[in-house]
């Protein structure tokens, strides 16, 4: 995702789930060894993918984001849910997501 953006994407999301500015955000970088699978918990966050990386292919249940795989149509950035984030390099990889978690309000 183009960087500039990422800012915007994020406040406008989070205004349409009706959080406004409510909400933490981290930078998560992954270093993924090769062949290696890590699953991500992300059920209230979400997790945005700050660059295109290679040899990476990220599922959840709002879609694939996947540079090598030509059946797809559209590639995700933004993940929600189980998120499933595969190396298939013979080396490392690294793997940049900004992390959106809203801040819950309880009911009164």
């Amino acid at each position: 995702m183009v960087k500039e953006l990422l800012a915007e994407y994020i406040r406008s999301r989070m205004e349409k789930l009706k959080y406004g500015t409510d909400y933490y955000i981290e930078f998560r970088h992954l270093v993924m060894q090769a062949g290696e699978v890590r699953e991500i918990e992300a059920y209230n966050d979400i997790y945005v993918l700050v660059e295109a990386v290679s040899k990476i292919n990220i599922k959840s249940d709002f879609g694939i984001f996947d540079l090598e795989y030509e059946a797809i149509d559209e590639l995700q950035y933004a993940h929600q849910g189980t998120i499933r984030i595969e190396n298939f390099s013979d080396d490392f990889s690294h793997v940049q997501f900004i992390q959106v978690t809203p801040i819950l309000k309880s009911a009164k």
